[in-house]
């Protein structure tokens, strides 16, 4: 009989105590399998905590019944109906991750012909179940991401109508300034001008009146913003369709490594001329990278595989425990600074000159050594006297200390 001791604790650290023994009623063979003991510390009034159940929802439920027979739950059930929350417990499933197990307080009722005779309906708790409670955090991050793109299509708007408003008012501003205007001084009398200074100033307001009348034209970028367009379009498409391949991925238990191919003049040829800046390869990157921790409960292993084109990259995904020792090791060593790596190959030359100058003086003494004793032979440039200048000699120094400090950032 697949019997489970339920515990319940008002926090999680405090000391759990006896609730019930419960064992499944309808059906009799749940989809699921309860660890022998399992304890309720968890509260709460989120949505998934309700009681109900669509067609697609990832949850499963089931009815158990009490069988210890110390009548400990009605009075928990009439606990969580008055404070309208749910219990919830944590559990390492089976399969690996953490699953949950929810008691919701407004629980869907039993029909009377599923009860057996002997078995009181108040002993009975209908109870859901999670298989994976990241699947909890991909949809509120979902939902967050979908009420950032509406904040920000809102914002968009307002900065849009704050635009047309401040345009309206500089236009009647315009238009009161022209009005108040004074107008162009009075032509004299008997047909003569009021002179070259007044037909001056006349000039100068009729044309300051005509550019008050003109309207100001609309901005090009006054145009509402659409997440599914564009460079952000593009992003957003490419982020679910690798969303749906780690899941098929993750579904299958029969394979434990899979490629991933990211071609950057195929995924932005949507993408208009002026945006294309925005979408670069790291953007690629860092997507897959998001959805590989985020699907994998930071489990999986993604590393990049090289490759001869900048404007191409396939990066492996790996399942916990089947990453090869030799991409690990790359991921785990760093990458050492310019000014180290040159210290090191400066180091590695200066050792590798020490042991061409001491194979030199090796041969040298070989030779000698070879030479002696032998009749009518005379060595020579065994004293040579050096014959170079004093300005020779430090332009030598000079170069030869350059090349030195030259090689040790090279």
């Amino acid at each position: 009989m697949n019997e489970t001791t339920i515990l319940l604790s008002s926090d999680p650290k405090a000391k759990p105590d006896f609730l019930a023994t419960v064992e499944p009623l309808v059906p009799k063979q749940p989809p699921f399998n309860l660890p022998f003991e399992l304890v309720l510390d968890r509260y709460t009034r989120e949505p998934w905590s309700r009681g109900t159940i669509g067609q697609d929802d990832e949850w499963q439920s089931c009815y158990l019944v009490s069988t210890d027979g110390r009548n400990r739950l009605p009075g928990f059930l009439k606990y969580l109906q008055e404070r309208k929350k749910a219990a919830f417990a944590k559990f390492e499933a089976t399969d690996g991750p953490k699953a949950l197990l929810v008691v919701p307080h407004d629980h869907p009722p039993i029909a009377i012909e599923e009860i057996p005779e002997g078995v009181d309906e108040s002993q009975v708790v209908f109870v859901k179940y999670l298989r994976d409670e990241s699947i909890l955090r991909r949809g509120d991050t979902a939902k967050k991401q979908q009420q950032l793109l509406q904040q920000q299509e809102q914002m968009q708007q307002q900065k849009m109508a704050q635009q047309r408003e401040q345009q309206q008012k500089n236009v009647e501003q315009k238009k009161q300034l022209s009005s108040n205007r004074m107008p162009p001084p009075p032509v004299a009398s008997g047909g003569k001008s009021g002179g070259f200074l007044g037909n001056l100033l006349g000039a100068q307001l009729r044309t300051e009146n005509h550019l008050g009348m003109v309207r100001g034209s609309k901005k090009a970028n006054e145009v509402a913003f659409d997440p599914n367009t564009g460079a952000a379009g593009c992003i957003n498409a490419f982020r679910k369709k690798i969303s749906a391949d780690l899941e098929r991925f993750k579904s299958d238990q029969t394979i434990f490594v899979t490629k991933i191919s990211i071609s950057h003049a195929s995924l932005i040829k949507s993408v208009p001329t002026e945006e294309q800046d925005k979408v670069t390869m790291d953007v690629f990157k860092f997507a897959v990278y998001e959805q590989v921790e985020e699907i994998g409960a930071d489990r999986w292993i993604a590393a990049k595989e090289p490759t001869e084109f900048m404007d191409e990259c396939t990066i492996s995904v790996y399942k916990e425990g089947h990453c090869p020792a030799d991409v690990l090791e790359d991921l785990n060593k760093g990458e050492l600074p310019d000014e180290i790596r040159g210290q090191a190959k400066y180091i590695v030359e200066a050792q590798s000159k020490m042991v061409q100058r001491k194979g030199k003086v090796a041969d040298a003494q070989m030779v000698k050594n070879n030479i002696v004793g032998e009749a009518n032979v005379t060595v020579l440039n065994t004293a040579k006297r050096d014959r170079r200048t004093m300005e020779q000699i430090q332009k030598d120094l000079q170069e030869e200390s350059e090349d030195v400090k030259r090689g040790r950032f090279e």
